[in-house]
């Protein structure tokens, strides 16, 4: 015995179909409500986060708008430690303005025209910690105008940035382990590149040889150099978390670069700062270079990849990762 499909009459389907105009009449109507009666408490929230990102850290903003109606002359202000240093933003066709506010803290603003209804902006900013051993909170304030003309904010909660020291014990790795370790789940990368704008350059083997006196002075342990090419392997383990990091000192195509892996990022760009902050003690002592400006961070201004090589003076560089153009050593 086999069952019939029961077939709906005329009447249900007459029944779904009004279902269905009434709900696309009741959403017109609702589009046809004056924005200044469109309710918007609530409905404009800030979600934020501070986290490692590669050698810097990033503090990501997202203003959500929720309601029906836009909001407008959106102006954020994001106050941070002088020991962090914004090193870009995105999206970079943002304008931003920084200013030292205080001793001690410095405000960066940025402001939008517009965030439509039922739609969200995103700010990223990327720090990167000039000095460790400090402690200093970082915090972003949003106001807009919302569609009633009123004025209202959004605070996020104060963020405290604290770098502990780094102690490096020194740890033998095997060179055939190397490979290995660098592809252990959960190990984290992270590289500072840069470039020495000096007319006349000292040779790349003196440049290595600094790299190779950074990286023990913070007494990693060497697992091999190889002079000829200019790159050399150092492990260690971070005695106050024991995590195990392997660093790569290098030169290449004119860069000067550190490589540090480990399972901690935070670690990384504590290292990382530490290096930069070495080398840049032994140029200036060594009088290879007469000021700060003479060091050129090579991550592109418009994504953070590192570049694939330093340029002549005045020589535009395209990024392999995203084809923004960019002049990273300027006339």
């Amino acid at each position: 015995m086999t069952k019939e499909n029961k077939q709906p009459n005329r009447k249900d389907i007459k029944g779904l179909v009004v279902f269905r105009e009434d709900k696309s009449q009741k959403a017109k109507k609702e589009e046809d409500i004056p924005l200044e009666y469109i309710d918007q408490e609530d409905k404009i929230k800030l979600v934020y986060d501070f986290k490692p990102f590669g050698a810097s850290f990033l503090f990501s903003l997202l203003i959500i708008n929720q309601s029906l109606a836009p909001i407008t002359e959106i102006k954020i202000r994001v106050r941070y430690p002088d020991f962090l240093f914004l090193a870009r933003s995105n999206p970079p066709t943002v304008s931003i303005d920084s200013l030292d506010i205080e001793e001690g803290e410095f405000q960066t603003k940025i402001e939008f025209e517009t965030i439509e209804k039922k739609s969200n902006e995103q700010v990223n900013f990327f720090f990167s910690p000039t000095r460790l051993e400090e402690k200093g909170l970082i915090r972003a304030f949003i106001t807009f105008v919302n569609n009633t003309d009123f004025v209202r904010a959004l605070d996020s909660e104060p963020i405290i940035i604290e770098f502990d020291p780094i102690m490096i014990e020194r740890k033998i790795l095997p060179t055939s382990e190397v490979s290995k370790f660098l592809n252990r789940e959960g190990i984290k990368k992270a590289i500072k590149s840069i470039g020495i704008a000096i007319d006349t350059p000292y040779g790349d083997d003196y440049y290595f040889t600094l790299i190779q006196q950074t990286v023990e002075h913070f007494n990693f342990q060497r697992i091999i150099a190889q002079k000829e090419k200019k790159i050399a392997w150092y492990f260690g383990t971070e005695l106050v978390s024991g995590q195990d990091i392997l660093v790569i000192g290098q030169v290449d195509a004119h860069k000067l670069e550190w490589l540090c892996a480990s399972r901690e990022p935070s670690i990384l760009i504590s290292l990382l700062t530490n290096f930069y902050n070495e080398f840049l003690n032994r140029l200036v002592i060594n009088n290879v270079i007469t000021s700060v400006d003479q060091i050129i961070d090579l991550e592109c201004k418009n994504c953070g990849a590192i570049l694939p090589k330093f340029p002549k003076k005045g020589a535009e560089l395209e990024c392999p990762n995203c084809k923004y153009e960019q002049t990273v050593w300027k006339k």
